[in-house]
């Protein structure tokens, strides 16, 4: 019974993949490669069909109460799911803020509704042609498959987190350098070092986008399959600006003391003239 179990689980992975690229891309007008693993399967969607055919069959004959229940587990899947990976790696792989009707942006009531809709589809669709398909695999070959799928999932899995990690990192180091940049400068901003602070700011500034445009390419996959993980680059990259627009501040102070000073400086001569004068 495990192996058509992972068996199944296999074969919805891979139709939830085909489903939310499907779904990511016809707005987007382009092919979007969603998954957090390297090959064409998304867990969450093995898992959740998983958990309709084993816990709602006994329901098959109250289709209303089938749809409620898929459409409240599989939430609640997603939000755990969620909540797991962003403890895990520090980043939203997903997130539904700005939908309608979300909870804490890890689920929203327009996937929940879809995901609902799916179960129905599974129940009374999709598991009985599945299982007539798993039917069809010998008993001598079934376990041979069951554990390949298992070898696959794990390498794909080992792998994956090692890319997710590398990127968490990456992250960190670019807040790290920001912070770093930012340290620096006031340093040399408050000691009046002004020429050799902009100099430091243009040099480290550098290096910062050098370091961007590498992690970029690099994880170009996650970024790209993930657009709230881009929103997180775009506040890293506010962030930056904030600090910039801070330094233009400084920067208009500096002049405007300058003009103080030597306001006070003309002043001061014109008073000397004056009384040589008298």
């Amino acid at each position: 019974m495990l192996d058509r179990y992972i068996i199944a689980f296999f074969i919805y992975s891979f139709f939830g993949y085909l489903c939310e690229v499907t779904y990511c891309s016809i707005p987007k007008k382009r092919f979007v490669n969603r998954g957090f693993l390297y090959g064409p399967y998304l867990p969450i969607y093995g898992f959740g069909g998983l958990i309709v055919i084993i816990f709602l069959e006994p329901l098959n004959s109250y289709p209303v109460l089938v749809f409620i229940l898929a459409l409240l587990l599989t939430s609640i899947l997603e939000y755990f799911t969620s909540w797991l990976l962003e403890k895990l790696f520090s980043v939203k792989l997903w997130d539904y803020s700005k939908h309608r009707v979300n909870i804490n942006g890890r689920v929203c009531l327009l996937n929940s509704t879809l995901f609902g809709i799916m179960g129905i589809v599974l129940e009374y669709i999709v598991n009985p042609v599945v299982s007539s398909l798993i039917d069809k695999i010998p008993d001598a070959a079934i376990h041979t498959v069951s554990l390949g799928i298992v070898s696959l999932v794990a390498v794909d899995t080992t792998l994956s987190v090692m890319k997710m990690i590398h990127f968490r990192e990456g992250l960190k180091r670019i807040r790290e350098m920001r912070a770093e940049l930012n340290d620096k400068l006031k340093v040399l901003y408050g000691e009046g070092k002004a020429e050799l602070a902009d100099e430091l700011k243009k040099r480290l500034e550098e290096n910062l986008e050098k370091y961007r445009i590498d992690f970029r390419k690099r994880y170009s996959r996650i970024v790209k399959a993930n657009p709230s993980i881009t929103a997180r680059n775009e506040e890293i990259k506010a962030q930056i600006a904030i600090y910039t627009d801070w330094l233009e501040e400084r920067r208009e102070l500096r002049k405007k003391y300058k003009n103080d000073l030597k306001k006070i400086d003309d002043e001061h001569l014109d008073m000397v003239r004056k009384s040589k004068h008298d």
